[in-house]
């Protein structure tokens, strides 16, 4: 009997050493990593990192363009003594300013400074996903961040470095000081999510329901444990009482705290009622195609998973849902309102693959490798390959550039106006150092085909600026917000706009951008300017 035993006792340690490693299954039990091929993991991880790499090769050229364009233009300006939303009529929260300020100091302004920007928030939340997934497998936190950037970099250079990327990222390297400050016991650790969550409520406030959930969740959580909560849920509102205060400062050193509210309370409830999409076709257009793949492969393994930490899947998937209920709330369906959503997602599938992977079922097993090979050897490749045929057409910004430098570069000084949202107009004027001659950002509420005392009351401040310092040149795209189709018939629902320049001002130039989504504009020049015209070939 004693040679049985001895025998049986040999056989289990061979057997115990062909595991890897152990993870915790959150009730004092070890569950181990059963084995897959050797060459498995090796190439997953190097698919994933030369991913990356081919990321950032194939993208970084891309230019600045679209909504990033807005906030250099309105940084550069409160730079150069415009108070926001006194001197710039804007309806952005006062945390894009922060934050792409903040960006622009630290990387610098130009195009290449600006994807740096981007793959620096792309690092971040792959560091914050390992940091999340490793008492489950680092694994699925590399898996996630790449699989994120792939997908967010297929929307193009129109959507690099977006707010709502930019707050997904904070929420991310939230939850991994969240995490971390839970799994250490060390309440301290709580004080910059607290700070992240509220600088990102004020870029878009669609997560402060996540943070207030967040703070009953750790209640729970450290009563069930028997630790005080009070030391952590103080630090935490610690850190969000800083972000406020930070926010609030922002506003009384411009004094621009009265005018905030008062867009608050008109350009931002009207903004929000236009062009909404169909919820049918948001729906539709609600995942990605790898991530709606995945989701089968997740939901199987995440059924049979029970060794999470208390309340780590719990906060994961309350990160999810904020994601889908910031993307349905905007009701506009850009593809970058998706982001929280589609970094988080991918995190809570990997980890659900990651921990299938070590279950003793061999089908299971099969079923985590299979998920994660799909994401990395399909999913990868496949969006790699359509960044890398995104057309990058950017003729717009350096035809005006060469038009003003035309008309007298810096001799527009607070004399150049755009009439434009996003199509390149502001871009060229950042580029070229000009201050316009109104703090007027954006056409939005100026051709609008939805009646409102908004609008009127905002057409009548923009003609109150052009009265007070005429600009001898006016710059108009056609850009037009409400319309799906590009054409300066907007000038139609704008009448009084359409006489001012038809009597002030001629038209010198049309140039058209076939290739840029249609984009167009116009340089109108004032009567009497006696400015040279440009050259009339597009």
């Amino acid at each position: 009997m004693a040679d049985s035993s001895n025998s049986i006792g040999v056989c289990m340690i061979r057997r115990r050493s062909q595991y890897d490693r152990v993870i915790p299954s959150g009730k004092g039990e070890e569950s181990p990593m059963h084995p897959l091929p050797k060459w498995f993991r090796p190439l997953i991880v190097a698919v994933l990192a030369l991913g990356f790499l081919l990321l950032i090769a194939f993208t970084y050229k891309w230019p600045l363009i679209w909504d990033a364009q807005i906030f250099h233009y309105a940084n550069f300006l409160v730079d150069h003594g415009y108070r926001p939303y006194k001197d710039i009529t804007d309806m952005n929260l006062p945390g894009a300013y922060l934050v792409e300020g903040g960006a622009m100091h630290l990387f610098g302004g130009g195009d290449l400074a600006w994807r740096m920007y981007d793959f620096s928030m792309l690092l971040a939340v792959i560091i914050a996903g390992m940091v999340i997934a490793a008492p489950y497998d680092w694994l699925a936190g590399l898996f996630s961040g790449v699989l994120f950037a792939v997908i967010h970099s297929d929307d193009g250079p129109i959507d690099s470095a977006q707010r709502d990327e930019a707050m997904a990222m904070m929420l991310m390297v939230s939850y991994a000081f969240l995490f971390e400050a839970l799994r250490r016991r060390k309440a301290w650790l709580l004080v910059p999510p607290g700070f992240l969550v509220g600088i990102a409520c004020s870029i878009k406030p669609t997560f402060a329901p996540l943070g207030l959930a967040l703070f009953v969740l750790i209640w729970f959580t450290l009563r069930k444990r028997g630790v005080p909560a009070m030391p952590y849920l103080a630090c935490g509102l610690a850190g969000a009482l800083g972000a406020t205060a930070l926010v609030l400062g922002y506003l009384l050193h411009y004094g621009s705290l009265g005018a905030f509210i008062t867009i608050s309370r008109t350009i931002t409830p009207y903004y929000s009622q236009l062009t909404h999409f169909p919820l049918k076709q948001m729906a539709i257009g609600f995942l990605p195609f790898i991530l709606k793949l995945l989701l089968p492969f997740s939901l199987i393994a995440a059924f049979y998973n029970k060794s999470w930490r208390e309340m780590e899947r719990p906060a994961l998937l309350l990160a999810v849902l904020s994601g889908a209920f910031s993307y349905f709330i905007q009701h506009k369906g850009n593809p970058y309102h998706r982001y929280p959503l589609t970094m988080f997602l991918p995190l809570w599938l990997g980890i659900e693959l990651a921990l299938a992977m070590r279950k003793p079922q061999p089908w299971l097993r099969a079923v985590g490798a299979a998920g994660i090979a799909l994401g990395t050897l399909v999913g990868v490749p496949y969006y790699l390959a359509r960044v890398h045929r995104i057309p990058v057409n950017n003729r717009f910004t350096p035809a005006l550039v060469a038009d003003l430098k035309q008309l007298g570069g810096d001799r527009l000084q607070h004399k150049v106006q755009c009439v434009d949202m996003v199509d390149g107009c502001y871009n060229a004027l950042y580029r070229l150092k000009l201050l316009p001659s109104s703090g007027s950002m954006g056409d939005l509420l100026y051709f609008s085909e939805i009646p409102s005392p908004v609008v009127d009351q905002y057409r009548d401040q923009f003609q109150r600026e052009l009265a007070l310092n005429p600009p001898s040149v006016i710059v108009l795209s056609n850009v037009w917000f409400t319309h799906h189709t590009a054409s300066f018939d907007k000038l139609q629902q704008w009448p009084a706009f359409a006489t001012y320049l038809d009597t002030q001002y001629d038209l010198a130039v049309t140039r058209n951008f076939p290739a840029e989504f249609g984009a167009a504009y116009r340089l109108y020049l004032r009567k009497g300017s006696n400015l040279p015209p440009p050259q009339a070939a597009n």
